[in-house]
């Protein structure tokens, strides 16, 4: 008897047979199959959640373009009367942080100028309000809302659809830059007109970041310095005599570069 047991116990040990095999090899199957399912479900949700959070933001945008009431002139045909072409007052009725517009003409850059005491806010959030992956064209935090500052930071984000700054980057190519050379912004005063001088990629920690200056010498080092960072030459200089601007995405591909495009005030 003791023996017979001793077999039984030996028997229970053998490997599976291949019917158990086979149906493991199904479950395993099928849980991998179910797993794949349950991302390929996740990814579609994401990009469709993606692709209706830009669609919401271009549209809150395009609906705004109501309040350019006209095209900005060409620096050559502007006179001494600054031009009022942005109804300022009724988008600031919409949002009182409304400082402006800027645009770019020929390029998808057209957008609200605002400024609030948190740099991080319109990071996240539309002209209404809204929280949105696109967020807002912002001035830096620490400027004068009223570009009296020598050196002015205007941040927006780098878009995959292009939307934002996300065009900024083909200022990369020379021939970009020939066709689009000035920037316009447009404050409570009218219209005024900033001709590009340098585009260059920069780090987060690079002197482009940099505000508060004076007429003095550390001025003009500042500006030596971005003039040298271009990609190439625009034939544009600037001296301690001119306020600049500064355009910056809010990153370019890698974490630690943004890429910058630097103007000069004509009028």
């Amino acid at each position: 008897m003791k023996k017979n047991r001793r077999k039984a116990r030996k028997s229970n040990s053998f490997p599976l047979d291949r019917r158990q095999k086979r149906r493991l090899i199904a479950l395993g199957e099928g849980v991998a199959l179910g797993l794949c399912v349950c991302l390929v479900i996740f990814c579609a949700w994401k990009l469709v959640s993606i692709i209706t959070e830009y669609g919401s933001g271009s549209k809150e945008y395009n609906q705004l373009e109501q309040y350019v009431l006209s095209e900005p002139l060409d620096p050559e045909e502007a006179d001494d009367e600054l031009q009022q072409r942005i109804d300022l007052a009724s988008l600031q009725e919409i949002n009182n942080e409304a400082i402006g517009w800027i645009e770019i003409t020929g390029t998808k850059i057209s957008y609200p100028l605002m400024h609030t005491t948190d740099n991080s806010w319109y990071l996240t959030h539309t002209f209404s309000g809204d929280e949105n992956a696109s967020g807002s064209i912002f001035v830096e935090t620490a400027n004068s809302a009223d570009f009296t500052d020598l050196h002015t930071i205007i941040y927006g984000h780098n878009m995959n659809n292009g939307s934002m700054f996300g065009t900024l980057k083909k200022y990369k190519k020379q021939s970009y830059y020939e066709n689009h050379p000035y920037i316009f912004i447009d404050l409570a005063d009218g219209t005024h007109c900033y001709q590009i001088f340098s585009c260059h990629e920069a780090e987060t920690t690079d002197i482009s970041y940099t505000i508060g200056y004076a007429q003095n010498d550390t001025y003009q080092a500042f500006l030596d310095e971005i003039t040298a960072a271009s990609l190439y030459d625009t034939g544009v200089s600037v001296s301690t005599e001119d306020s600049v601007i500064t355009l910056s995405t809010t990153g370019t591909g890698s974490g630690a570069t943004r890429f910058v495009v630097h103007a000069k005030k004509l009028y």
